[in-house]
C-alpha cells in the first residue's frame, strides 16, 4: 500500500482528534442534574445537533452513520473504513434475515454504515437475489438460513453470520496487503474468542458449542481453549498470562471471577481495543491512526448513549461509570 496517498487525509484526522471528547467532559455529563443538562451541555460538542433531535438514540445513530460517510470521503483507500465497517454488515444481515424468518419489519434497526447499503442489502436477502454480493457473504447468507430451518434457533443466525463477517474482513485485509489492518482482523478475532470463552465457561457450556463460536484466523489457536473447555477460568488465565494477552489474565478474567458480571467482560475487551490502538497516537503515516480515529469517535457514540440513558432513567452517577470505557484522548 503507498501510504503516501493518506497522508492528507492523516492530517486531517489528526486535525479532527482534538475535537474528541475526553473523560472530564463525559464526567461532567455523568453529573448533570438531569437528563435536560446533559443535552445541553452536549451542545458544544460535535454531537449537539444530533441529540436536540427528538430522539436521542436516533439522532446517534445518524451520528455514527456521519462519521462513516466522512470517512468514506477523505480516505481514499476504501478498504482501511470497510475493515470496521463490515461489523455492520453483519449486523444489518441478522436484523433483515431475523426480520424476514419472524415476518417482522427490522427497517427501524438497521445502520446505513456497512460496506453495502441497506436497501441494497433488504433487496438481495428479501429476494434472495445475490449477484452483486461478496461471495464469502453469500455463504454465509445460505449457511444462516439453512441452520436455521433445522434448529429453529434465531442465535444460529448470529453466530454464523459472525464468523463470515469475520472471514470477509480478514479477506479486505488480505487484499490491501497492509499488515496492519490485518494485524487488526486478527486481534479482534481473539478478543471475540476470549470473551466467547469466558461465557461458555460462566454458562458450562459444552466443547460442542465452543465449535460453534469459535472463529478461525486469530493468534490464539482453537487448541488454546478447546484444552481449558472442562477446567476453571482461573487455569485459563494462567495460559493466557504466557500470551500476547498476558494482561487478561490478571485484569480482565480476575475481575470477572471477582464480580460475576459477565459486563464486565465486555467493558475490559472494549478498554483493551482502546489500549491497543492509543499507540496510533504517535504515528503519522499508515492505517493506523485511521483505524484509531474511526473507532475512537464510535466508542465516545456509544459512551454518549450510555450516559443519556442513565440520566433520562434517573440513575445514578456512580452506576453509570461503572458501564463506562475509557476513552481514547
Amino acid at each position: 500500500m503507498d501510504y503516501s496517498i493518506l497522508a492528507h487525509s492523516i492530517a486531517r484526522i489528526k486535525a479532527m482528534e482534538n475535537r474528541l471528547i475526553n473523560r472530564a467532559k463525559l464526567d461532567s455529563l455523568i453529573d448533570a442534574k438531569d437528563f435536560s443538562d446533559s443535552i445541553k451541555m452536549i451542545q458544544d460538542t460535535p454531537y449537539g445537533e444530533y441529540v436536540a433531535s427528538a430522539s436521542y438514540e436516533s439522532g446517534l445513530k445518524i451520528a455514527l452513520e456521519d462519521v462513516y460517510k466522512n470517512m468514506y470521503k477523505i480516505i481514499p483507500i476504501h478498504e482501511v473504513v470497510d475493515v470496521l465497517a463490515v461489523r455492520y454488515d453483519g449486523h444489518n444481515i441478522k436484523s433483515i434475515l431475523k426480520g424476514k424468518l419472524s415476518g417482522l419489519d427490522t427497517s427501524s434497526i438497521l445502520v446505513n454504515v456497512g460496506t453495502i447499503p441497506t436497501d441494497s442489502l433488504k433487496h438481495m436477502i428479501l429476494e434472495e437475489d445475490y449477484d452483486n454480493i461478496p461471495q464469502t457473504l453469500v455463504k454465509t447468507l445460505q449457511k444462516a438460513v439453512s441452520t436455521f430451518k433445522v434448529s429453529g434457533d434465531p442465535q444460529d443466525i448470529d453466530l454464523i453470520v459472525d464468523k463470515g463477517i469475520f472471514e470477509y474482513a480478514m479477506e479486505i485485509a488480505k487484499d490491501s496487503k497492509d499488515d496492519y489492518l490485518l494485524e487488526y482482523v486478527k486481534f479482534n478475532i481473539d478478543i471475540t474468542n476470549i470473551k466467547s470463552f469466558i461465557r461458555i465457561r460462566a454458562q458450562e457450556r459444552s466443547i460442542e458449542f465452543l465449535d460453534k463460536v469459535f472463529i478461525d484466523g486469530g493468534k490464539l489457536e482453537y487448541n488454546q481453549f478447546a484444552s481449558y473447555i472442562n477446567e476453571s477460568l482461573e487455569r485459563f488465565a494462567d495460559k493466557l498470562s504466557y500470551t500476547d494477552f498476558n494482561k487478561w489474565s490478571d485484569q480482565g478474567i480476575a475481575e470477572y471471577i471477582r464480580n460475576g458480571d459477565l459486563g464486565s467482560v465486555d467493558r475490559y475487551g472494549d478498554n483493551y481495543i482502546i489500549e491497543h490502538i492509543k499507540k496510533s497516537k504517535f504515528i503519522n503515516l499508515g492505517t493506523e491512526p485511521i483505524i484509531a480515529y474511526i473507532y475512537a469517535r464510535e466508542n465516545e457514540i456509544k459512551a454518549l448513549r450510555i450516559i443519556l440513558t442513565g440520566k433520562k432513567s434517573n440513575v445514578h452517577p456512580e452506576k453509570i461509570r461503572e458501564r463506562m470505557r475509557d476513552v481514547y484522548v
